[in-house]
């Protein structure tokens, strides 16, 4: 005779990815898709409905490196040191998801909208945030953002150097020249989110943030500087110089360390971009 638990269904077993991402959350406390969908301050929820968004997966192959561009730009921006340290979190753990894979459609080759604002990455359920694995990190770029054109543009050159599809490539920059086009900028995590004007009223003036264009190494402990690279950047120098900033400092021989709290290495070496007339 069956017992009456034999009729009680065992409840699903997790998949493979919701497994791994249990894992992964004990050592990283990352923001995922469903994280971004549901809380009500997160960046895709608190951007304007009809502001350009695009969404980075941590299952995309080139997710990481566009993420460490954009740790790069924004602190070079001014970007606060809780805002870095939150991205860092997403950009590790993308790189730890077990999951990958290079990006291989576009809108422009299924019929859906190549650009796309927050409203639709919420709503529609073919959106790249709702086709995310619900566990998966994801890293959301807004136009509102003032590094946001240059690291979706970055995206774009790193998807075609891994082999992505021109049509893949080319969405990415219509993406880009969205963004460009909206007017309302600010620098993350620095005095509040700028609003639209009422309809009928004088848009404000734009204050853009000054594009800086030389790169120097800096010692964070001695304050040694020296100029490392000039645009266009290609991707030997990007690798030097991440190569370079896990180093010791040239000139004091500080070497980096490790949070015995936190865990996170602490770097002595960082880059910052500046003005030409500025640069050694």
């Amino acid at each position: 005779m069956n017992s009456p638990s034999d009729h009680i269904p065992s409840a699903p077993a997790p998949d493979s990815l919701s497994a791994s991402a249990s894992s992964l959350r004990a050592v990283i406390s990352y923001i995922s898709a469903r994280d971004e969908r549901v809380n009500p301050l997160s960046v895709i929820n608190r951007a304007e409905p009809d502001e350009p968004v695009f969404v980075l997966r941590a299952r995309d192959m080139v997710a990481t490196a566009a993420i460490e561009w954009w740790l790069w730009c924004a602190r070079n921006r001014g970007v606060p040191d809780d805002k870095l340290a939150r991205a860092e979190l997403q950009r590790r753990a993308a790189d730890l998801w077990i999951e990958k894979r290079l990006p291989t459609q576009s809108g422009q080759e299924t019929g859906k909208t190549v650009v796309r604002s927050a409203r639709q990455e919420r709503d529609e359920p073919d959106s790249v945030l709702n086709h995310a694995h619900p566990d998966e990190p994801v890293f959301v770029i807004v136009a509102s953002d003032a590094v946001a054109v240059e690291v979706v543009e970055f995206w774009a050159f790193m998807a075609q150097r891994h082999g992505a599809p021109d049509s893949k490539v080319q969405a990415a920059m219509e993406v880009a020249k969205a963004m460009a086009r909206w007017s309302h900028k600010r620098v993350v995590g620095t005095g509040s989110r700028p609003q639209r004007a009422a309809p009928g009223a004088a848009a404000p003036e734009v204050q853009r943030p000054v594009h800086r264009t030389h790169m120097r190494l800096v010692c964070l402990e001695c304050g040694h500087s020296e100029k490392v690279g000039e645009p266009p950047f290609d991707a030997e120098l990007l690798a030097s110089v991440r190569e370079a900033t896990d180093g010791a400092c040239p000139a004091c021989g500080a070497a980096p360390s490790v949070d015995p709290v936190s865990g996170l290495s602490r770097r002595v070496l960082t880059t910052e971009m500046v003005a030409p007339d500025s640069a050694p």
